[in-house]
């Protein structure tokens, strides 16, 4: 494996070999996404469970009479995020539509990224749309937050995400929907 290293830093972020690898510690990912969320005016909260799960991120903003909240579970690969996504389906029956759910994760190859998503006719893909939930991937080297699939409630968010980063939900929800109705054609 051939390393790269990242512009004006002294480590090597990114490994070349099969796959493109970023070698982000998950906790170095949320630390940035709580810098994220408090410059779009988010206050950490303590960490207390959300029923039986304690969230890796859980993060207020008051607007008015409103509140918006949300909760966020850290996932370092793709072997990982669908126990992220069942913790994150645990602390929606406790909360329901009062918080946004985001499965966070470092920047990966898109070739395992869409792998994950579109395993098994898209059912993590689907489970993650109809569960309303997020997944974010952060880079702090970069300092850029790509929502890959959903938004926030808030749209406070509106401009903040990556640049030129559309989320992919389009795309995959167009593709999956289709390969499902070709199959039930036969």
């Amino acid at each position: 494996m051939t390393a790269v290293p990242v512009p004006d830093s002294h480590e090597v972020r990114i490994k070349e070999g099969e796959f493109r690898e970023w070698t982000f510690p998950i906790s170095e990912v949320l630390k940035w996404v709580r810098t994220f969320l408090k410059d779009a005016g988010y206050e950490m909260l303590a960490p207390q469970p959300v029923g039986l799960v304690v969230p890796d991120v859980h993060a207020r903003r008051k607007e008015g009479n409103r509140a918006f909240e949300i909760v966020a579970i850290g996932a370092q690969h793709t072997d990982k995020a669908v126990d992220a996504m069942t913790r994150l389906a645990a602390m929606r029956t406790v909360l329901g539509d009062k918080a946004d759910y985001v499965l966070v994760m470092p920047p990966i190859s898109e070739y395992l990224l869409l792998e994950l998503l579109r395993e098994a006719e898209g059912r993590w893909y689907f489970a993650m749309k109809g569960a309303k939930m997020m997944m974010w991937l952060a880079n702090p080297d970069e300092e850029f937050v790509w929502s890959v699939i959903g938004e926030p409630q808030d749209r406070v968010f509106r401009g903040m995400f990556a640049a030129g980063k559309m989320s992919l939900d389009f795309f995959l929800n167009r593709e999956l929907a289709q390969k499902r109705w070709s199959e039930e054609e036969y």
